[in-house]
């Protein structure tokens, strides 16, 4: 259109500067008022212009705002209007409630320690997360639930129910707590990230795209994490703590994690968190072998909650608890790897073992008013994953695991008839419409407790699972 009034204007300007003839005064006016109508329109269309060009380029920057893509102005400056408008768009919620039904096959064990029971749990989770764009964003987990499923009937060193997490306050009456509380930021084209709050210490490191969730694979926790088989668990899961994230390439990723893990008497994990707490390493290698996916984690973890070494112990064996805690200054470290590999499509393989260094050293930490020795070391744990789209059902999935844990020398020096657990577990996931699952699950346990009297344990479970 400018063009247009362009040539006009050239048309006009010919017209005006042509000799005039008698009695084309008239005329003459008449062109002078046109030409000056058609500036006056020119000036209007580039004013129209100029604002649709500034829109177009304030929705440009508002676009990239929301891709977390620097936006810059024509002062370099970076461009925020507009944002405050819309601030509860930078809030999502999302949450889950899993229902799990377990029982043991069979009558009583021979050392009348298990007997056929059945028992049921439930969690709820509730997470609201707060997007800051390029300044990160703020992610709290609301939490509850009730019932201890078979754990305290199983005496197995691997829970068999892995999910099942109490806040009651009173008789079936569960509180919603705040498990997590924290802040995640990232630079530099997300290649660089720290998180720092209140976390989960168990979902930073050793994780696993086929066996690393119990809401909807293995539920038994030899085949979801080492922690809590070999490597002690925190006396609080919930804890002070940060990660250093570093990806600088598509294919490796760097962690390094601290949290404050350590109760100090009557005191909580937030009593001097930096105090006998524990620090973490991982690297991810993502190769991508024959173009399907692929995890390969290599971790190690030094645990500085006070342990004794055995003849320690045997020395002073009337330690006091306050007594003992002076005493110990003895750490725990160790190394561990998580592989999951894409192996066909809709088939995926894993591999899992970790250890803890004791050398018959560190085998002593205070639990419960007494001074007991770690009885496991090591452990391994391999398995598949079928995903139903093999078979045209794409909710679906099917699990099979193998698993074992290595008893430590301490341990078994000081039992008789020892040996290591075994495990198997195998659960079908049926997906009956979207956001809803029925899990049946069945697992298999030998020599439990690392006592080679003992029964094999045949467990059954179903698992509901409800994501909104």
């Amino acid at each position: 259109m400018r063009i247009m009034v362009i040539f006009a204007l050239m048309a006009a300007l010919l017209f005006f500067t042509a000799p005039a003839s008698a009695g084309d005064g008239a005329k003459q006016q008449r062109l002078e008022q046109l030409v000056r109508e058609l500036i006056k329109e020119n000036r209007q269309l580039n004013s129209r212009l100029a604002n649709v060009e500034k829109e177009l380029a304030t929705l440009k920057k508002r676009q990239a705002y929301a891709k977390k893509e620097p936006a810059e102005t024509e002062g370099g400056e970076q461009e925020e209007q507009g944002e405050a408008e819309q601030w509860y768009k930078r809030f999502s919620l999302s949450g889950d409630v899993t229902g799990i039904l377990m029982g043991t096959l069979g009558d009583a064990n021979s050392m009348d320690r298990v007997h056929s029971t059945q028992d049921a749990s439930y969690t709820i989770d509730f997470n609201v997360n707060a997007d800051f764009a390029r300044w990160g964003r703020f992610f709290v987990h609301f939490e509850g639930g009730d019932g201890d499923g078979l754990n305290n009937d199983v005496p197995s060193f691997s829970v068999p129910n892995y999910d099942a997490y109490k806040t009651t306050i009173g008789l079936d009456q569960a509180a919603l707590t705040i498990s997590e509380a924290f802040y995640e930021f990232s630079f530099l084209d997300n290649k660089f990230g720290m998180d720092v709050g209140k976390m989960d210490i168990s979902v930073l490191f050793d994780q696993n795209e086929a066996a690393g969730d119990e809401t909807t694979e293995f539920l038994s926790n030899i085949f979801v994490k080492s922690m809590g088989v070999n490597i002690p668990e925190p006396d609080s899961f919930y804890c002070p703590a940060f990660m250093l994230r570093a990806n600088p390439t598509d294919m490796v990723e760097f962690r390094i994690i601290g949290a404050g893990v350590a109760e100090h008497g009557d005191d909580s994990v937030w009593t001097d968190p930096f105090d006998n707490g524990m620090i973490i390493g991982q690297m991810n290698i993502m190769p991508g072998l024959f173009g399907r996916k692929g995890n390969y984690r290599f971790y190690s973890w030094l645990d500085k909650r006070r342990y004794m070494k055995v003849n320690e112990l045997s020395k002073l064996p009337e330690l006091s608890h306050e007594a003992g805690h002076r005493f110990a200054d003895n750490s725990l470290y160790g190394w561990g790897l998580s592989f999951d590999q894409e192996l066909l499509t809709g088939i995926t393989g894993f591999a899992r073992f970790s250890q803890t260094i004791t050398n018959d050293r560190v085998t002593w930490n205070w639990d419960d008013n007494k001074w007991e020795i770690l009885p496991v070391e090591g452990s391994w744990s391999v398995g598949f994953q079928l995903d139903g789209g093999l078979w045209n059902r794409g909710g679906d999935a099917f699990g099979l695991g193998f698993a074992e844990t290595l008893l430590s020398h301490g341990y078994e020096k000081t039992r008789n008839h020892t040996a290591g657990e075994k495990y198997i577990e195998a659960y079908y996931r049926l997906g009956i419409v979207s956001r809803f699952a029925l899990t049946g699950d069945f697992q298999w346990i030998k020599n439990a407790g690392g006592d080679t009297r003992m029964d094999d344990i045949y467990i059954w479970g179903v698992r509901s699972q409800i994501d909104f």
